[in-house]
């Protein structure tokens, strides 16, 4: 089942989420914007995302290899919804591998110039994230 993250998915998502083991650490105020897949009464799946300067930006887009890519799809098409619903026509992510950067471009995002995305008052190539690749989805109305 794929769904909107209500306050009852609490201990569901953080269960979740706390096996990851590349996660340094649970950002809990990401929970609200977040759709999730469920699969034997537990979490496979979630995608969330926070807004900086009005951009969204994917934070977690997570999910366990066995999940069917028809709830991968289900949850994509969900999380766009949501976002169209609030109005929010762009959406951007930030990688660090190659595989991700495909999967990103199979599900229609293309590459952004990183001279030109900021995530405070400098560009992305003054932080940590200099070498990483940025991508941006445009949400159709």
């Amino acid at each position: 089942m794929v769904k909107l993250y209500e306050p009852k998915d609490y201990e569901k998502v953080m269960l979740f989420l706390q096996g990851v083991h590349s996660l340094k650490e649970i950002e809990e105020e990401l929970f609200e914007n977040a759709v999730i897949i469920i699969g034997d009464d537990e979490i496979v799946g979630m995608i969330t995302y926070e807004l900086f300067r009005q951009k969204a930006l994917i934070r977690y887009f997570i999910f366990e290899k066995e999940v069917e890519e028809k709830y991968l799809i289900e949850m994509y098409e969900k999380f766009f919804n949501s976002l169209r619903d609030k109005e929010i026509n762009r959406v951007f992510v930030i990688i660090n591998n190659d595989t991700i950067k495909d999967m990103f471009l199979n599900l229609g995002f293309n590459e952004f110039p990183k001279a030109d995305f900021f995530l405070t008052e400098e560009s992305i190539l003054q932080t940590k994230y200099k070498d990483a690749i940025v991508m941006f989805y445009e949400i159709e109305n």
